[in-house]
């Protein structure tokens, strides 16, 4: 999987995630999956929960035949990616707007919205967004959580940012099953967010305050 501005390959990739490269090579590596395929987040997927479970491991050198043992599990993760069709796709509604049901806190000074919080519900799981205001402009930042229903462990997702159609920008969801979006003008947008085997649209996104 050759670094080709759109992908970058496992080594890479796994000593990026660990911190093993230097700052250059790591913006290098960051700006890549800014823009990576769907492929190249789900092999990032495959590493976080591979270096999750085997964080405990205290090993200085692992044996040539541990590297080997992940190499080939990581070629075979790769040979039996889902195929596109078995991908459920469904669409996420609006449960909650503070512009509509507004909270203590949520007002600032004046009368004026310093933020408001949008919450999403799917099968999947549901999406807090958080729209910020920022000062000397009138973009706002986004800040979003995936949490997974029934109480469930988060997964990472890709999320997409989309307009008109056109992706705007792409990132992935932390262990904590955040992400963030900085920035963002006003208007409507869709998010797109993609787990392991669920699509999840969210449409529209109403970027305001």
């Amino acid at each position: 999987m050759p670094q080709n501005g759109r992908q970058v390959d496992f080594d890479r990739l796994a000593d990026w995630l660990e911190g093993r490269l230097s700052a250059d090579d790591a913006r290098a590596v960051q700006e890549a999956v800014a823009a990576a395929d769907s492929d190249t987040l789900a092999d990032i997927a495959w590493l976080r929960r591979f270096f999750t479970a085997t964080e405990s491991a205290v090993m200085e050198s692992p044996p040539r035949e541990l590297v080997d043992a992940l190499v080939e599990t990581f070629e075979e993760h790769t040979r039996n990616r889902r195929a596109p069709g078995l991908v459920r796709r469904v669409l996420a509604g609006l449960a909650f707007d503070s512009n509509l049901q507004p909270a203590a806190g949520l007002r600032a000074v004046g009368g004026q919205q310093a933020r408001r919080q949008l919450i999403y519900h799917a099968d999947a799981f549901d999406l807090a967004l958080n729209l910020l205001a920022r000062d000397g402009d009138n973009d706002l930042d986004v800040d979003g959580q995936v949490l997974p229903r029934e109480g469930g462990e988060p997964e990472v997702v890709s999320v997409q940012l989309l307009r008109d159609g056109d992706e705007l920008a792409l990132t992935v969801t932390d262990d904590l099953g955040s992400f963030a979006f900085r920035r963002v003008a006003p208007g409507g947008y869709e998010l797109v967010l993609s787990a392991e085997r669920v699509e999840v649209s969210v449409l529209p996104v109403d970027v305001s305050l």
